[in-house]
């Protein structure tokens, strides 16, 4: 991926987050995931806390893993990190090695497990 494939994914992500925030208050936390039965990374924006918002959460970005790596993927992370640096990362089914790698780069605060984290 080049910095004009980067920015224009960033950009598609901002967009769907201004018009997330249209329908939404309060914090946000970016959910991430590679799930087992799709090949594509997935970054959603949700609600942090905030029950009354009218929509929960919204798909940002799917990135087809045929097309785009994994340090695709972490390239994505990463500006998105740089646009947003008080927001969350949940990620889902991502392996604990990967996993710490991104704790060790961003803090614990900033990169969480969601739910289920993978051995592998």
């Amino acid at each position: 991926m080049n910095a004009a494939e980067l920015k224009e994914l960033i950009d598609t992500a901002k967009d769907k987050i201004d018009d997330y925030h249209q329908h939404s208050l309060g914090k946000i936390n970016f959910w991430a995931t590679i799930p087992g039965y799709d090949n594509h990374y997935v970054i959603c924006v949700e609600n942090a806390r905030n029950d009354s918002s009218a929509i929960s959460a919204r798909d940002i970005l799917s990135l087809n893993a045929d097309k785009f790596s994994y340090d695709d993927y972490l390239a994505v992370i990463d500006e998105l990190h740089s646009e947003f640096p008080d927001v969350p990362f949940l990620f889902h089914e991502l392996p604990k090695p990967k996993l710490n790698q991104l704790r060790d780069k961003y803090g614990s605060y900033y990169v969480r497990d969601d739910i289920v984290v993978s051995e592998n």
